[in-house]
């Protein structure tokens, strides 16, 4: 819990059996890290949720007609990859010199 610097003491209420959930799997020395590590993954997924709620529909098919299949879109990884490959190649073959 160290790890955020200035902490703040905060009251929550909770459901009594989610309350005994906590309390059975979590030691009483714990209870606030555990809190800490949940939100904070809870944060980082209802921050990636908005995004792609405010993002949705922003692809447009006309615009990208390359990659119109899945099929395309395998073809334009498989470049892609074939593209860095090539690269760290020829990287290789300038540290070996």
């Amino acid at each position: 819990m160290g790890r955020r610097g200035k902490t703040e003491k905060v009251s929550v209420t909770l459901p009594r059996e989610l309350a005994g959930e906590i309390r059975s799997i979590v030691s009483q020395g714990e209870v606030s890290s555990f809190f800490t590590e949940a939100l904070e993954h809870y944060l980082a997924y209802r921050k990636q949720r908005i995004a792609l709620e405010k993002g949705f529909g922003a692809w447009k098919d006309d615009s990208h007609p390359d990659l119109a299949t899945p099929q395309d879109s395998t073809a334009y990884v498989h470049s892609i990859r074939e593209t860095d490959r090539k690269r760290l190649e020829r990287l290789g073959d300038n540290v070996a010199e």
